[in-house]
Formats: structure tokens, C-alpha cells, sequence
């Protein structure tokens, strides 16, 4: 193994180490990003270098970005933290000041409902599709309003927390229970990820409470075998007419998803990275632009011509990075970053972990908005090391937009006096 990977190696695991020792902080950015990365991107890296099948591609380029990535990481992360402002903890009395909590209940179940009716219509748009067709903009328009079900979830679970209010909890049962069948059916990751997030996330910031290490070992043992085997399951699930529990204990998972050179997303990511460095073609802020537009852009309703006008152009070759590009396999976060900026582009890294750092430290004095975000950002932070950096800016809008209508219609009014200057109080006052 190499000076570099061993680097990346030693310093991914004293991360990660963090969430055996203190399990507090399992859910910190860093140390969930680098337990992923320890059982899903690593083992592929360690692949990469012991068969030597990419040596043509220059991976310790891969590597030395990947160390710089993961070091901003962490001290973005710590720089949030240290930065956030945060005036003591807040208590329930304090949140009742501000926030209308009869309203927030209601807001969440606006957002529930309407990610109710955007799945509705999902799987009616889904029945209607015959195998082998693409995805409509209907349907990736419907993927991303669903969202909004997970974000009543979690608004409710947070409210049942501080209040124990059982129409918040079953708000929050409801929400996640329309996700069932795609955690168990579908095996989808990222969902079931966001699921056990919510909480002991919600826990752990409302009553304080630390997932136990009896429970931490086999929760990372189920997630490791779930990220590394994800196309195999749900191929065990349709062949053998199962369920996530079933294929999990099943002998026989043979993924069928990748191509016949078994190209995975590390082998992507240092294939893209070293394509990049040679060509020395750089897409700068277009991958991030054009994610907005996919998501946010309907083309069922405004056509695909006029969508894919709006698109910024992005200088690559689609056939050099597809022939290194497998199925079912993504680029990760560190190539697409690397080739908008660079080396530079570690400052995308930075820039995430130092918001998710601010929001824990505010989530963790007890601000309500800051812990919803950080339960709803952390599955697409974690995107970031495996998939895009661009994905974690694409949720932005609806998480922010959504939200804030909620928290606006549920913010109490300001008294008089707060709005008048501290001179002009004590003279009224006199």
C-alpha cells in the first residue's frame, strides 16, 4: 500500500474512531462521513492498489486530493463550530416564546401531506411505465417533492420529543411508515440512512440521549453490508420475491449491477481525477448550476428543449469518463469536485462542513431549526463523499423554502418593546 493511501487510511480511521470511543458524536459530520468511508470507499481504494488495474491512472493523485478533502472536512467542521453564535441552551420555555408549536404541528403536516400526494403520484407515474423506460421529468419532479414527507417526519418526531404531544408522534409514524416499503422493497441506503438518523439524531438533541455502543456495532455491521452490497440485495429482492431483512441474511448476493470489469466509485473517481489533471479542463461552477435546473426546472411542464437551454455546458468528453464510469457505480464527490476547481475544489469540502458545523453546535443548544436541517442535511452530506458535491446544493431550496414557510407561519410576534431601540425603552419606561 502506498505512503498516500496509508495516510488517507490512518486518517480516516481516526475519525472514525470517534464514534466507538465517544458515541456522541457518531452523527458529527466528520465521523459519519469517515465511517462511511472506511466500509464502503476504502476497501475499493485498497482494491485499486493491490490488483494495480489503475496504475495507468495515477491514484495516488486520487489519494493526496482525498487527504486534503478530509482534513478541510474536519476543520470545517471544527471552524463551524467554533464560529456559530450560540447565547446558552434553549429550553422549552424559551422555543414556546418564539415558536407557535400548534402551528409548527400543523406545518409539518402540510409538508407530510404534500409529500403524501407527490408519492401518490409517483407510483401511479411509475405503474404506468414499461421496463426499460427513462425516468419522466414527472417522475424526478414527484422524486424530489416526497422529500417534503421526510421533513414533516422529522418535524413531528422533534415535537413530540419537546412536548409529548401523541398527534406529533403519530405524524412522525405516519411519514416515515410511507418509506417502508421503499427501505424494505428497494433497499435504498440513503432512505434508510435518513430514517435511523431522524431518531437517534432527534434523541440525542432533544433529550440527550447517545446511541449505546451495544447497539452502534451491529447498526454500522448492518450499514456496511447494506452501502457495499445495495445493487445485490435489491437484485436478491425481485429475483427471490423477498425483502431487505431477508436478503441481509441471505448466502447468496451476487451483484449483477456493475459492469463485466467490475469498475466501482473509486475506480470512477480516479479515473475522472486523472483525466482531469491531463486534459487541464475544468467545469468550474457548471455541474452546480445544471443541478439546479434538473432539479428545479420541470421539463413536464415547460419541455425538455427549453430546460436543457437553460443548461450550462460542461466541457468533457462523455465517452472518455463513461468508459471508466460503471453501472451503478457513481463518480463520488471528490472527482466531480476536483474537476470544477481543481485542487481547489477541497474548498467545496470546507464550505459544507463548516455550515453542518454551525448547525450541530446551534442543534445541539437546543434551536429547533438548526436541528431540523442538520437531521435533513446529513444523509446529503454524506452524499457529498460518495456521489456529488452538487447534490448537497441541490436540496437547499426545498429544504430552505419549505421549511421556512413552516417556521414563519409558527413564529410568535415580536412585542412592542423588542422593536423599539434600548434608549427609546427606558425613556418610555420613564
Amino acid at each position: 500500500m502506498s505512503v498516500e493511501l496509508t495516510i488517507l487510511t490512518g486518517l480516516i480511521a481516526l475519525l472514525a474512531l470517534l464514534a466507538l470511543l465517544r458515541p456522541a458524536t457518531l452523527f458529527a459530520y466528520p465521523v459519519a462521513g469517515s465511517l462511511l468511508m472506511w466500509v464502503f470507499l476504502l476497501p475499493q481504494a485498497w482494491r485499486i492498489e493491490s490488483s494495480g488495474d489503475l496504475n495507468d491512472f495515477e491514484p495516488t493523485l486520487t489519494w493526496n486530493y482525498m487527504i486534503l478533502c478530509m482534513i478541510m472536512t474536519a476543520v470545517g467542521f471544527w471552524a463551524g463550530g467554533i464560529r456559530a453564535a450560540v447565547a446558552g441552551r434553549n429550553d422549552l420555555a424559551s422555543l414556546r416564546e418564539r415558536y407557535d408549536f400548534d402551528k409548527l404541528l400543523k406545518g409539518a403536516v402540510a409538508l407530510v401531506v404534500i409529500g403524501g400526494i407527490a408519492q401518490f403520484l409517483l407510483q401511479r407515474e411509475v405503474a404506468t411505465m414499461q421496463a426499460g423506460d427513462l425516468f419522466t421529468g414527472a417522475v424526478a419532479f414527484y422524486v424530489m417533492m416526497t422529500a417534503l414527507l421526510i421533513y414533516g417526519a422529522s418535524l413531528g418526531w422533534l415535537l413530540y420529543l419537546y412536548t409529548g404531544d401523541k398527534k406529533a408522534l403519530a405524524l412522525a409514524l405516519i411519514g416515515l411508515a410511507v418509506t417502508a416499503p421503499t427501505i424494505l422493497l428497494a433497499a435504498r441506503r440513503e432512505l434508510s440512512f435518513t430514517v435511523v438518523s431522524i431518531i437517534f439524531l432527534g434523541l440525542w438533541f432533544v433529550k440527550k440521549k447517545a446511541i449505546s455502543r451495544v447497539l452502534l456495532i451491529p447498526l454500522v455491521f448492518a450499514g456496511a453490508i447494506l452501502v457495499n452490497q445495495a445493487g445485490a440485495i435489491r437484485g436478491y429482492i425481485v429475483k427471490e420475491d423477498s425483502t431487505l431483512i431477508g436478503a441481509l441474511s441471505a448466502d447468496d448476493l451476487n451483484d449483477t449491477s456493475r459492469n463485466k470489469n467490475n469498475y466501482d466509485e473509486m475506480a470512477s473517481g480516479v479515473s475522472d481525477i486523472a483525466i482531469t489533471s491531463w486534459s487541464d479542463r475544468y467545469s468550474f461552477l457548471a455541474p452546480y448550476y445544471n443541478t439546479i435546473i434538473q432539479l428545479y426546472v420541470p421539463a413536464f411542464i415547460v419541455g425538455h428543449d427549453l430546460k436543457d437551454s437553460l443548461k450550462a455546458d460542461e466541457d468533457e468528453s462523455a465517452d472518455t469518463y463513461s468508459k471508466y464510469f460503471a453501472n451503478g457505480a457513481t463518480r463520488t464527490g471528490f472527482a466531480d469536485s476536483f474537476q470544477a476547481f481543481h485542487y481547489f475544489g477541497c474548498i467545496i469540502f470546507f464550505a459544507i462542513s463548516y455550515f453542518m458545523g454551525v448547525l450541530w453546535k446551534r442543534a445541539n443548544s437546543g434551536d429547533i431549526l438548526s436541528q431540523l436541517y442538520y437531521i435533513i442535511l446529513l444523509a446529503a452530506g454524506l452524499k457529498v463523499f460518495t456521489e456529488s458535491t452538487s447534490i448537497f446544493f441541490g436540496v437547499l431550496p426545498l429544504m430552505v423554502g419549505s421549511t421556512y414557510a413552516v417556521f414563519r407561519y409558527a413564529r410568535r410576534p415580536r412585542k412592542a418593546e423588542a422593536k423599539l431601540l434600548p434608549g427609546a425603552v427606558q425613556r418610555r419606561a420613564s
